[in-house]
């Protein structure tokens, strides 16, 4: 079947891209300062914590955690208060097209669903996206305590699983309750260049990872691949209403769980929304009956979802881009 160039694309070019910023070993705030992608911060960021907090609250100490593509560090407060700090990709860092504004996208986003009150969205504190010769742009969210479950999953019983499955479902319908009037971005849709159908927006989107990888000239089927997408394309005109998605969310390594109870403790990496069709968040890929159950419904198998999935797979799987963050 043609539907096969596109399920055999992520498997016959299967190198992941290597998202692992090696050295960044932030010891103290005193290296923070001095490292290339949080330059600049040292000054602004007491005085951010200042004004969240109050004038007698200090930094106590800084942190490094393991970091993809942006550095990240944990920085704890004199009064108890955890943050997360998340700074821009180091000067020079080779980017993908959907990646140059991954910081302002989560930015956005976590601001979006504080308005909403939602349980289990980590608070954000300050956002700052814009990068000058003299500073980095960053992030500064609360800080979740917990265990992945990509490091829990074998410990857990079935009935542990269910709970958990069924507590994504409800909140992946909770971050989609989030509607707009346009598709695209959220940086396209706030800056008035949304599209109005998802169709035309979620092309565009896969033609900037097909040139991605054309950038670095990966052999791929590129005329064939384009042909399939126009082909199955139509199957997204059924969606009507543009929905906030997080496009890997329920993915194991951003779902954090509370290593006692096993119960969901929340979701961290909002770095991929847009305004699209909810169904194109991992979590449905091979959702289980607990997550469909969460989420309100009892079965999405159409054939028009089923081409739908199909093309959102390989959209959110590019891994023929060999790109190395290092």
């Amino acid at each position: 079947m043609p539907e096969m160039i596109l399920q055999n694309a992520t498997a016959a070019f299967g190198r992941d891209i290597t998202l692992m910023s090696g050295g960044f070993n932030v010891m103290s705030l005193s290296f923070l300062v001095a490292s290339d992608s949080c330059s600049g911060m040292s000054g602004k960021l007491a005085n951010i914590i200042r004004q969240i907090f109050t004038s007698a609250v200090q930094i106590t100490s800084v942190t490094p955690l393991e970091a993809h593509l942006h550095p990240i560090c944990l920085i704890m407060l004199s009064n108890g208060v955890q943050l997360l700090l998340k700074c821009s990709p180091a000067p020079l860092t080779p980017l993908l097209r959907r990646e140059q504004s991954m910081l302002e996208t989560e930015g956005r986003a976590l601001t979006l669903l504080e308005q909403s009150g939602l349980w289990g969205i980590p608070k954000i504190f300050h956002h700052s996206s814009q990068r000058t010769s003299h500073q980095s742009g960053f992030l500064l969210r609360q800080y979740i305590n917990g265990v992945t479950l990509e490091e829990a999953e074998p410990g857990l019983t079935a009935q542990e699983r269910k709970d958990i499955d069924r507590s994504l479902g409800s909140l992946a319908r909770q971050v989609g309750q989030h509607v707009s009037q346009a598709f695209g971005t959220l940086e396209q849709v706030a800056n008035g260049s949304g599209r109005r159908s998802w169709r035309d927006a979620f092309t565009t989107l896969f033609e900037s990872i097909l040139r991605d990888s054309e950038d670095v000239f990966v052999n791929l089927p590129y005329t064939e691949l384009r042909h399939q997408v126009c082909r199955l394309s139509p199957a997204l005109d059924e969606v009507r209403l543009p929905q906030l998605v997080v496009i890997d969310f329920g993915r194991p390594s951003q779902v954090l769980l509370d290593p006692v109870s096993k119960t969901l403790s929340g979701i961290v990496d909002f770095g991929k929304a847009l305004w699209g069709d909810i169904y194109m968040a991992e979590v449905f890929e091979h959702p289980s009956s607990s997550i469909l159950d969460g989420f309100g419904i009892s079965c999405m198998q159409t054939k028009a979802g089923e081409m739908r999935q199909l093309l959102y797979v390989i959209f959110g799987r590019p891994r023929w881009i060999p790109v190395d963050h290092n």
